[in-house]
């Protein structure tokens, strides 16, 4: 079966890094997108350099530069964006270049977070980006592009210290029950390069060794 061309947008981030990497692990051709202007941020540099050595193909294109981004789409089957939340509303650019090229089938947009559905009750400034995340997402659905969605939710609450301060945290046993719904898969980043995976089968409690 031939893999899905995959382009990664934010493949210097955090999440954006970790994507690039797995990409490459499973064989698809993995396209980064790099910015015209990243100048001589050399630790970006570096990472684009390893990620060309691991078999990534750098394609220089910029959201700010609609021709060079519906190009970029055109060169693959799949966009992932793992763009930061200051950059959130700059999705709507991404997502007009999708719609131009009109050859993607499936579009990951930066969602890596509670549902934007769900939160119409919270409080700003925590609401502004609930609300940006909702018009990413209706313009998505207008423009008719297919597109799951990953959402972390009751399990990031207890798991993290707090649900305001974004700070590093360990898992707080070496075990944890959870239920499980279905046969969808859940992973849960213990460590900066570490995944632990997780199946879920019929609905029952489990114990979970990490």
């Amino acid at each position: 079966m031939e893999k899905s061309k995959v382009l990664v947008v934010g493949g210097t981030g955090y999440i954006g890094r970790r994507i690039v990497k797995a990409s490459l692990a499973q064989g698809h051709p993995t396209y980064v997108l790099m910015r015209p202007d990243m100048g001589f941020a050399v630790d970006k540099i570096q990472m684009i350099l390893s990620f060309k050595a691991a078999g990534a193909r750098v394609v220089e294109a910029s959201v700010d530069d609609h021709r060079s981004l519906v190009d970029a789409v055109k060169k693959v089957d799949l966009v992932v964006s793992a763009m930061s939340g200051y950059q959130l509303s700059r999705q709507l650019k991404l997502v007009d270049a999708i719609k131009e090229a009109g050859n993607i089938k499936r579009f990951l947009p930066s969602e890596f977070y509670m549902d934007p559905a769900r939160m119409e009750h919270a409080l700003a400034p925590g609401r502004n980006t609930f609300d940006e995340k909702m018009e990413i997402r209706r313009a998505i659905e207008e423009a008719n592009i297919p597109t799951p969605m990953f959402l972390l939710t009751a399990l990031l609450l207890t798991l993290c210290p707090t649900s305001v301060n974004w700070v590093p945290f360990s898992l707080p046993k070496r075990k944890f029950k959870y239920m499980e719904m279905g046969t969808s898969k859940m992973s849960i980043w213990s460590s900066r390069s570490t995944i632990i995976d997780i199946r879920w089968g019929p609905s029952k409690s489990s114990t979970s060794q990490v």
